[in-house]
């Protein structure tokens, strides 16, 4: 479990640490040994039933935090939970995301809580601050670029198409994620996100869709276009985790 560690690792860090013996056979587990490692052994053990991890695992131990909108926890956590296990993996840090309702308000942040060395600490919250703002990072999504599109918010529609089919389109066919803004997002411009090709490729054809909505004879006034703005974008394929 999450005290015990694989292979035991966490319980014998604590063990080397304190001098004290921790039997964690049955339900209940018995700290034997000296008073004060004793003590030490049984605060650690709290700490990691508490938090998930504790000081003890860590030189120059720091607690950090990001305050996070949860609508970035998708993007923090991955499919199947592969970029929060790169972040904690090749960092050596401790990432807790919080519990949030799923319908918060646009401006209401919660603490994604980070723990580790200082150093590491202070890595992860800027790898974290990164894929909030641009939804990639190099610890996280090798050979990823990204290129931003200003795009006024009437244009939208023109991008996403009817029930998000363009939004699905461009992201298939150049195997790339368009990020489009929300009010809640840091990066308010139109982010697309994949291997250099393809997002090199997308912006030009996002840059042209924009133009051409500019110039439709109509321009502003296709306002009959702009119904189910974010329509359905479709299934996360693996190349955009």
């Amino acid at each position: 479990g999450i005290v015990i560690g694989p292979k035991g690792s966490k319980i014998k860090l604590i063990q080397e640490k304190t001098g004290a013996r921790i039997d964690t056979t049955g339900d209940v587990f018995t700290i034997t040994g000296p008073p004060a490692g004793v003590s030490m052994a049984e605060a650690a053990v709290k700490e990691l039933v508490e938090k998930g991890y504790c000081a003890m695992e860590y030189d120059d131990f720091s607690e950090n935090f990001v305050a996070v909108h949860p609508s970035y926890f998708p993007e923090i956590i991955g499919k199947g939970g592969v970029v929060i296990r790169k972040i904690k993996d090749e960092l050596g840090v401790s990432v807790k995301i919080p519990e949030a309702p799923k319908n918060p308000p646009a401006g209401k942040k919660y603490k994604v809580i980070l723990a580790g060395s200082n150093q590491a600490a202070e890595k992860a919250k800027d790898v974290i601050n990164e894929i909030m703002m641009y939804y990639h990072h190099p610890v996280t999504h090798e050979g990823y670029v990204h290129e931003e599109v200003e795009v006024a918010q009437w244009a939208y529609p023109f991008i996403i198409g009817k029930a998000g089919s363009e939004l699905r389109h461009i992201q298939n066919n150049y195997k790339v994620k368009l990020n489009i803004p929300r009010d809640h997002s840091l990066n308010q411009s139109v982010v697309i996100v994949g291997e250099p090709y393809g997002v090199e490729r997308a912006k030009v054809y996002v840059e042209k869709l924009v133009w051409n909505a500019e110039h439709m004879p109509r321009g502003r006034g296709a306002t009959d276009q702009a119904e189910d703005v974010w329509g359905d974008e479709g299934e996360i394929e693996p190349w955009m985790t």
